[in-house]
């Protein structure tokens, strides 16, 4: 899985500036046409409303589009050329204002977070402890979002250093730890990797994203203990392809070493979380083969060459379907 994915998993969301969460596939639009679904928020994750949102095109002085975030802190966005590169900039009082460059993703919807950081209070003494607080939590914000640009720009090691570098300032910035993470888990830096899933589970306990990482990283330590307890927890609290395939890969290793109890059970768990999985009717078939159950081998089978007719496998179920029929 590469990184970009994995952060983009985790809701990456730039604080002080922005960074651009995944793109996910919206209604059709008009060729060239792009949307932006945004929302702002505070450091402390709470909707911003009221917040004056201005997009440009530059070398276009004519164009220009003018918004307000709602109560809920959302505003949308219809860029009718998808292909230009835009200028948006937010403001709101009592808030740094924000500015970058952005390109919408054609004939799609784009999904963004802005976080945006508090104004330095006007005034405040030089040994002023709350003065010295915002600073740092602001100093935090800006380390993060350097972070986010050596992402985009796919210098891992640099990212690294340099969410690092923002948690250091504001140990309560979780969505550091959480993009911090998945980088480990990428960089093969598991017992770091297990350290910050296990911070962001502290705040936010069954975080997806950071059970998620806390089992790939254990599994790659070697600790079998840990991931088996990550995995049961993720499994129980979020469904879907990720984690299906996380229990199917599972299985298949118990399979492998002839566990079948340990295999049928996680094989259940992943038809549960995504029941289109092919492979796991496929493995469910060939278990429930293995145990002598041939009503259920047949059965599972059957749903695998349904779902993939083609696949590789595919072969390999029909002659085992004549040989159950036997």
């Amino acid at each position: 899985m590469d990184t970009m994915k994995r952060i983009h998993r985790a809701v990456l969301a730039v604080l002080a500036l922005a960074v651009l969460a995944t793109a996910l596939t919206g209604p059709l639009h008009a060729a060239g046409e792009g949307r932006v679904m945004a929302t702002v928020v505070d450091g402390q994750n709470k909707p911003i409303a009221g917040a004056k949102i201005l997009v440009t095109l530059p070398g276009v002085a004519s164009y220009k589009q003018e918004k307000k975030t709602d109560k809920a802190g959302k505003f949308t966005l219809l860029i009718l050329d998808a292909t230009q590169k835009y200028v948006i900039r937010i403001e709101k009082e009592g808030y740094q204002p924000y500015e970058e460059e952005f390109k919408p993703t054609l004939q799609e919807t784009l999904r963004v977070t802005y976080t945006l950081a508090e104004s330095a209070p006007k005034g405040p003494a030089p040994d002023s402890t709350e003065a010295k607080e915002l600073e740092g939590k602001n100093a935090a914000v800006l380390a993060y979002n350097e972070g986010v640009g050596k992402l985009k720009a796919d210098d891992k090691e640099g990212a690294a250093a340099k969410f690092e570098e923002s948690v250091a300032l504001n140990p309560d910035l979780i969505e550091a730890h959480a993009v911090l993470a998945d980088l480990y888990v990428e960089l093969k830096k598991y017992p770091q990797a297990i350290a910050a899933a296990e911070r962001v589970l502290q705040a936010k306990p069954n975080d997806s994203a950071a059970l998620a990482s806390l089992y790939d990283a254990a599994l790659g330590a070697g600790d079998k203990a840990k991931a088996q307890t990550a995995l049961a927890a993720l499994a129980e609290s979020t469904s879907g392809r990720e984690t299906a395939v996380r229990l199917l890969n599972k299985g298949v290793n118990d399979f492998n070493e002839n566990h079948m109890p340990e295999a049928l059970a996680a094989f259940q768990s992943a038809e549960k979380a995504d029941s289109t999985l092919a492979k796991t009717q496929y493995m469910l078939g060939l278990t429930y083969a293995n145990l002598d159950q041939k009503d259920k081998a047949r059965e599972h089978l059957a749903k695998f060459l349904e779902l993939a007719p083609d696949d590789k496998d595919a072969e390999t179920a029909k002659l085992m379907l004549e040989e159950l029929k036997k």
